[in-house]
């Protein structure tokens, strides 16, 4: 394959208990099931690990990466450094959960390279981590903050929600005074999404609990906004704010769309103009690669169409906006610019807060204008 790729991303499928709100490909953690993982793993490195590339980041997420024993962590991430090329300021991210860390892991990830780290804290208040169904409380999850930034690791993340069922303003709050008071560089915020498929949204159909209202919870994002900008965290994308210079390099390569692989079940690649992924199964994945041969799912050829609607969807996610040519779509996006959505400067398209409570259904409308217009598919 003569693509090249300078992020690499590496899905690790366990838990120790699944999230209710989590739509992510994960399994329950057992040892069998892990040695079964990193037999796999290690062998699509093998198979991978020749394609011309030179990694500028490595993300390790998942599930729960921190939940593998040190012997599997220690495999897994001696031979990544092992096998392939990377910068000498590669930013190399691992997710971790408060009850799955301590100081011999957190040893291991610094001598092997690591040197971000994304922990999974969710919220401060611990009915509201009980209803999403955490396994850590909030005083576990600033201690680990804590350890992780006494340990020697600078680049600290924490993903916090908000929009939970039951939570209020005044806890959302709390949650993010207690984030900025931690030494952590990059928060990013989310606000719940209940999935079909997950333990909350059978409970939801079961009349278990009520959603917020959307006005409640437009507040809080709004809130976070401001709060997060005075405390010296600059908003960089829709959910994701940073100290200067701690953005997260990895998930800004998505966004501008450059290639990158992604290794373990369900992790998605995109190079070669194509978006392709291993099954969303560890036992179908594991029976490709451990007889050396690649599993990979082929999604779609990425030509001028895709090109743009991937443009739209991905980049304009970003503050800085994104650059658009094109004459129609600049005519369609208008209306938008009428409703204060987003703003139009020459080519330039950003979208303002207010577009950023409404992104998905500002790219739905553009993408479908896109799909639908032979003008805009013959510029």
């Amino acid at each position: 394959m003569a693509a090249f790729f300078s992020s690499l991303y590496v899905h690790v499928p366990f838990c120790i208990k699944k999230c209710k709100y989590c739509s992510f490909y994960s399994l329950r953690h057992n040892e069998d099931l892990e040695k079964l993982y990193i037999k796999a793993i290690l062998k699509e490195m093998e198979i991978t690990k020749d394609f011309p590339h030179f990694l500028k980041t490595i993300y390790i997420g998942g599930g729960t990466p921190s939940c593998l024993s040190i012997d599997s962590l220690n495999s897994l991430l001696s031979d990544l450094t092992k096998n392939f090329k990377t910068a000498r300021d590669v930013e190399f991210s691992v997710e971790i959960n408060p009850k799955t860390i301590d100081k011999e892991k957190l040893g291991l990830m610094k001598a092997c390279g690591v040197n971000r780290l994304s922990i999974g804290v969710q919220s401060f208040n611990d009915k509201e981590l009980l209803f999403l169904g955490r396994i850590h409380n909030s005083d576990e999850a600033a201690r680990t903050v804590e350890v992780v930034y006494k340990e020697g690791f600078e680049n600290i993340s924490i993903d916090l929600i908000y929009g939970i069922p039951g939570q209020t303003l005044k806890s959302w709050q709390e949650t993010l005074k207690q984030a900025v008071s931690l030494p952590v560089k990059h928060i990013s915020v989310y606000e719940l999404s209940i999935e079909e498929n997950t333990l909350l949204g059978k409970e939801l159909n079961a009349g278990k609990f009520s959603l917020p209202l959307q006005d409640d919870v437009a507040f809080m994002y709004e809130f976070a906004s401001d709060f997060l900008k005075e405390n010296g965290f600059k908003k960089y994308e829709i959910s994701n704010f940073a100290r200067r210079g701690f953005e997260c390099k990895h998930n800004i390569s998505y966004w501008l769309r450059k290639p990158y692989l992604g290794l373990g079940p369900s992790a998605h690649s995109f190079f070669d103009k194509k978006r392709f992924h291993n099954p969303p199964d560890l036992f179908i994945y594991a029976s490709f690669f451990i007889d050396g041969k690649a599993g990979w799912v082929f999604d779609y050829s990425v030509d001028k169409v895709e090109e743009l609607k991937e443009k739209i969807f991905l980049g304009l996610r970003m503050t800085k906006g994104i650059t658009i040519k094109k004459k129609c779509l600049l005519e369609f996006l208008k209306d938008f610019e009428k409703e204060k959505l987003l703003t139009i400067s020459g080519n330039r398209v950003k979208l303002t807060l207010k577009g950023m409570l409404l992104s998905n259904e500002i790219f739905a409308q553009v993408l479908l204008h896109i799909e639908n217009c032979p003008v805009c598919k013959q510029e």
